[in-house]
């Protein structure tokens, strides 16, 4: 027999990221992380709480208009090619005509886009389908760009362009937030970084604090996520 047991996913989870930061949201497998980004993007709805995005609520269009967003496991038409696919999610945000072709020449030059964006999606790889999945959450020229495990499939050289990419929007006053399991990329990229574990925020600590500690013979964040989350014997 089926279970009615209630599970609750994010519990209580108070957060704020401020504009211009890139800011690394951590957690072990089913700790929330997922949960909380579609509750953000407005695909899941909480049960209590409220979430604002760029001081507006985050279901306004007004607010969606300014938001780029790559979830975990891109759904893109495996029959449309790369570029067909940027230009209907151009379309989306009311781009057209040389508008849209100067966004589409623009992230595909960012994220070494060419021949790619002219094959059928369905007969490109993981890391392939990432990139464009990521140039679709570019086009928009987006204040706030949210992140579902953006390196995921991603090989060296792919990893090092997202990372210059994400580095570059920073530079620009974009605001960056992603979750992911790549400690090192946290460490590289980010100003502020979250734990969530079972539900809850456990950690919100500048990564420059964690670092400065770590140079004094602290804590590396390995460790202290592993601690964070019960992993330590």
């Amino acid at each position: 027999m089926g279970s009615n047991r209630r599970i609750v996913a994010v519990d209580g989870l108070n957060l704020k990221v401020n504009q211009g930061e890139i800011f690394g949201f951590l957690g072990p497998n089913g700790a929330g992380k997922t949960t909380c980004i579609k509750i953000t993007m407005g695909f899941l709805r909480a049960t209590s709480g409220q979430v604002t995005i760029l001081g507006k609520c985050n279901t306004d269009w007004r607010m969606r208009e300014r938001v780029g967003f790559l979830p975990e496991n891109p759904a893109i038409y495996p029959y449309l090619t790369g570029r067909q696919a940027l230009a209907v999610c151009g379309r989306m945000f009311s781009l057209d005509g040389a508008t849209l072709n100067r966004r589409i020449a623009e992230v595909s030059e960012q994220l070494g886009l060419d021949l790619e964006l002219r094959i059928p999606l369905g007969k490109h790889s993981k890391g392939m389908l990432q990139r464009v999945g990521l140039a679709q959450a570019l086009i928009n020229d987006p204040d706030l760009v949210v992140l579902d495990e953006p390196m995921s499939g991603l090989d060296p050289i792919g990893r090092r362009m997202f990372r210059e990419v994400i580095l570059r929007l920073k530079e620009r006053g974009k605001t960056v937030f992603f979750s992911s399991h790549i400690l090192s990329d946290i460490e590289m990229l980010c100003d502020r970084v979250g734990l969530i574990h079972k539900g809850k925020l456990v950690m919100d600590t500048p990564m420059a604090y964690i670092l400065e500690q770590q140079k004094q013979g602290g804590k590396n964040l390995e460790q202290i996520f592993m601690e964070k989350v019960g992993a330590v014997r």
